[in-house]
């Protein structure tokens, strides 16, 4: 039996980090270098991935040969970006912090799983269905489905932290 979960519940304290930062960010709001380290550089990195695909869109570069590997590789280029800043964050962490940033990512990767298993099975009913045509463009959409997991791993990390 864990006595030191029922401990941490039956006291009423809540936990010892801010709820908004976790639910807005995914981070611990300590207030940390790491922190302001990770945020800038993603949202710096986010910046230039809108910028592209809205200076691409108004100068109509849509439908030019390059735009699909070019856009390919710069939202690969970003992701693998903050990737790897998340890392260096991580790696600044206390070992409790890290467990429980360690446990949020297994939980998101195991609710990404079960999500793209069920849109797996969706898709072809999209297709015979309602009729919607395949475009291969969509592919262009499928890095950027990693930021729909960002909030999903936020609210684990939530749930996980309040055990502590």
């Amino acid at each position: 039996m864990n006595v030191e979960r029922e401990e941490t519940i039956s006291n009423g304290e809540g936990s010892r980090w801010p709820a908004s930062p976790m639910l807005l960010w995914g981070i611990f709001g300590t207030k940390t270098a790491a922190e302001r380290r990770v945020l800038m550089r993603s949202c710096y990195a986010g910046a230039v991935a809108v910028c592209w695909i809205l200076i691409a869109f108004r100068l109509h570069l849509t439908d030019r040969p390059l735009f699909l590997p070019i856009t390919a590789t710069m939202s690969g280029a970003v992701i693998t970006f903050i990737a790897w800043e998340f890392r260096r964050y991580l790696l600044q962490l206390d070992e409790l912090a890290r467990r429980m940033q360690f446990e949020s990512m297994a939980w998101t990767y195991l609710t990404g799983f079960v999500l793209a298993a069920w849109l797996g099975v969706l898709v072809p009913f999209s297709h015979t269905l309602m009729h919607w045509p395949y475009k291969p463009g969509f592919l262009l959409l499928s890095p950027f489905l990693f930021f729909l997991l960002e909030p999903v791993r936020a609210l684990w990390l939530y749930y996980v932290s309040r055990r502590y």
